[in-house]
């Protein structure tokens, strides 16, 4: 199994906003039923004062590219997959 890949998806200067949208994109992920390899998580982007990363993490990597079932999520949230 491989390491777990984190990518940068979003970023926000309010923490409140930060978390809604770790939220929306968690709840988007339920809902396609691709938590078993995709997880949201939230950070402090280093060096970038007051400013929070929204993050999306390939549990899975080795299993390649995103299924079409994933792309489909990342669609509903907005993301160009």
């Amino acid at each position: 199994m491989s390491a777990p890949v984190r990518t940068f998806i979003l970023g926000r200067e309010d923490r409140d906003e930060a978390w809604a949208e770790t939220v929306r994109l968690a709840e988007v992920l339920v809902r396609h039923r691709i938590t078993a390899r995709y997880g949201v998580s939230r950070h402090k982007i280093q060096g970038r004062r007051g400013t929070w990363g929204v993050y999306l993490t390939d549990r899975r990597p080795e299993l390649g590219p995103p299924s079409l079932l994933a792309v489909r999520a990342f669609r509903d949230f907005g993301l160009a997959a």
